[in-house]
């Protein structure tokens, strides 16, 4: 009997393997929570233009958007374990789950984390015009004795935008009045034209006002300064050395997913992350070209969820 059992365990395990071998062997869904068009779109195209030549397969994006990246998430989560269906991964993560926000699945457990694809700094722009102070400590100062004078323009409660600036706001003490938008294109048209004084931006955003010197960065999120930047100095630099905030971009799969598949297509999106094509189009979108192992993307979004828990409690803004 053990010798039958033996046996059977040896073929299912030579099927397993035949079968993981033969992967892909038909199209691949990519899940995108967000409308075609954005940088989270345009991003998974890239990925998947490239993952075609490499693995012989047609790449198919599917923009699932709704529920801050609920929809698309669950779709994701709910999908086969087969390797056939992977989705973008974001901050949104971290925040709906601190924020409270019931979803059909656990952040934490029912994915498969695959690779960070890029991170995107933030950096803190002013108006020229109306804001004179060209550092952080400057500008704190003179927030404090100048009570509600800095307007701070946000894309809406828990965007990583309002998030990032509240902790920032929290660690330093400045006073400053929050002014939330819809989007970017409404708050940076306002902030370019001196109805708000600030706000957290993309630096490729911002990069042809800035050029004109009508609008001035005074630090990155980052923890390391820009390579498009370099005479920016980082938030950190300027007497707050545990600020490092960053929005990410991350490739998942379902829970369950096939060790040696996820294996493969965190060894192909590395290559692909080296390419000078990719890094140069990561790179013009205000981004970071990510990369590394499996389980260093998966610690990340342990770290990650931890940070914004910690945000939450810091800001006061977690519910109750």
């Amino acid at each position: 009997m053990k010798a039958w059992t033996l046996l059977v365990a040896l073929v299912l395990g030579a099927v397993a393997t035949v079968a993981n071998a033969a992967w892909p062997d038909r199209p691949i869904h990519l899940i995108v929570p967000y409308p075609p068009g954005g940088g989270t779109d345009l991003l998974a195209r890239v990925i998947g233009a490239q993952l075609e030549k490499t693995l012989g397969q047609p790449v198919i994006v599917e923009n699932k958007p709704g529920g801050s990246t609920i929809i698309g998430t669950a779709a994701l989560t709910s999908a086969a374990p087969d390797g056939y269906t992977l989705g973008m991964v974001f901050d949104s993560l971290a925040i709906n789950a601190v924020l409270g926000m019931k979803t059909p699945y656990d952040p934490d457990a029912d994915f498969a984390p695959i690779i960070k694809l890029a991170y995107v700094p933030l950096v803190l722009t002013v108006n020229t015009a109306q804001v004179p102070m060209k550092t952080l400590p400057e500008l704190v100062a003179y927030t404090k004795k100048n009570p509600g004078w800095f307007t701070f323009g946000s894309l809406g409660p828990g965007s990583p935008h309002e998030l990032g600036f509240l902790w920032l706001k929290a660690m330093s003490q400045m006073d400053a009045l929050v002014v939330p938008y819809k989007g970017i294109a409404p708050a940076l048209q306002d902030l370019v034209a001196g109805q708000i004084r600030g706000m957290f931006v993309g630096v490729a955003v911002a990069d042809a006002y800035i050029a004109e010197g009508r609008l001035r960065t005074l630090g990155v999120t980052s923890p390391q300064r820009l390579i498009n930047a370099p005479n920016v100095p980082t938030i950190a630099e300027q007497g707050y050395p545990e600020y490092d905030f960053v929005t990410f971009y991350g490739l998942a799969a379902p829970k369950g997913t096939p060790p040696d598949v996820i294996d493969r297509l965190n060894k192909e999106i590395n290559h692909i992350l080296q390419l000078p094509d990719v890094r140069d189009r990561i790179e013009k979108s205000g981004a970071v070209a990510g990369g590394g192992t499996q389980q260093e993307f998966a610690k990340f979004l342990t770290a990650n969820m931890t940070k914004f828990d910690k945000i939450m409690s810091i800001t006061g803004d977690k519910p109750k």
